[in-house]
């Protein structure tokens, strides 16, 4: 599911930034900027770059609905309920200083991109692929200190980025764990939860 809402992104970006900048490559790439030998990512290079720099368990949404019907009329299927993540998405533009005010301009537009959409849904967005419903993208402020700690525990040098929160992706495995059998009403048909 992660590796999906990354392409996703990172499609989103490269189409937006190709079409208004007027651009043949690709310049958005989702890597890490430093390889963990200490080199720098070479795919990394003279790109805008998506990297993780933390995952949160969203804890405000609570799903009380672990129940689903199986196959057969005469029971239910019980799972356990999904994991909700909030994504923190590093976007840097990671090029040389020759390339200083592009990777600016650069920047400039994914940020520009993001205020102009900052929802996406399946609905909107058919190539947002299974289980992908929506995504909410937040502008997230972090003070100096802390951005320089994010930037020491990456090992890089600083350049121009931003920090957007994602909201939510969905995790759950459809395992089931207990199959529990349904209510049957007289006629010995199961009762199914709007009767």
């Amino acid at each position: 599911m992660i590796d999906k809402a990354l392409i996703f992104i990172r499609d989103v970006l490269n189409h937006e930034l190709k079409l208004s900048l007027e651009l043949e490559d690709e310049p958005v790439v989702v890597s890490s900027l430093i390889n963990p030998d200490g080199s720098p990512a070479a795919s990394a290079e003279n790109k805008i770059v998506i990297s993780i720099i933390n995952l949160e368990h969203e804890t405000a949404v609570k799903s009380r609905q672990d129940y689903y019907r199986e196959g057969s009329d005469t029971g239910f299927g019980q799972v356990r309920p999904p994991v909700y993540l909030n994504v923190y998405l590093l976007i840097s533009a990671n090029y040389d200083s020759g390339n200083y005010l592009e990777a600016n301009k650069r920047l400039s537009k994914v940020i520009s991109t993001f205020q102009g959409h900052s929802y996406y849904t399946k609905q909107a967005y058919p190539s947002m692929q299974k289980p992908l419903e929506k995504l909410t993208f937040e502008l997230y402020n972090l003070p100096i200190n802390e951005l320089s700690h994010i930037w020491s525990g990456i090992g890089a040098k600083y350049v121009p980025s931003v920090i957007y929160k994602v909201r939510m992706l969905n995790l759950q495995e459809d395992r089931i764990d207990k199959e529990i059998p349904g209510i049957t009403g007289l006629s010995g048909q199961t009762k199914t939860k709007n009767e």
